[in-house]
């Protein structure tokens, strides 16, 4: 004799129905989690170099224009050319500082795909009326 089918629409292939997608769905989001991650992670470590070459530029600046002073006071000619060079260092050490603040603080979001799928998600969870 031949068993009966069981129904498919079950409520246990229902949960289990749901279950995987909802687990989908959390794998999904924390893959997305982990490829942003290793997005800030390179831009941390950028903003680190950045950082490093501007912090070289200033102290070579500074010493340039210690050297510069000290000689300048010394012998008090011509050395206006070295004093010129320690100001164009530290010129560029700024500016640097000020593009790296403005690359900061004009740069994206942490995570922000990561939210926004995750409030997309819950609007569309969201029972409508």
């Amino acid at each position: 004799m031949d068993e009966p089918h069981q129904n498919s629409g079950g409520l246990i292939d229902s949960v289990r129905r749901v279950t995987n997608s909802v687990l989908g769905l959390v794998h999904n989001r924390l893959s997305l989690i982990a490829v942003e991650l290793q997005e800030e992670k390179i831009r941390a470590i950028n903003h680190i170099i950045w950082l490093s070459v501007a912090m070289a530029l200033g102290v070579a600046g500074l010493l340039v224009a210690i050297a510069t002073l000290a000689i300048f006071l010394w012998q008090r000619a011509g050395y206006a050319g070295l004093l010129g060079l320690a100001f164009v260092t530290l010129g560029l050490a700024a500016l640097t500082l000020w593009l790296l603040r403005r690359r900061i603080l004009n740069g994206p979001q942490p995570f922000a795909t990561s939210v926004a799928e995750i409030s997309k998600d819950f609007e569309t969870l969201r029972p409508r009326q």
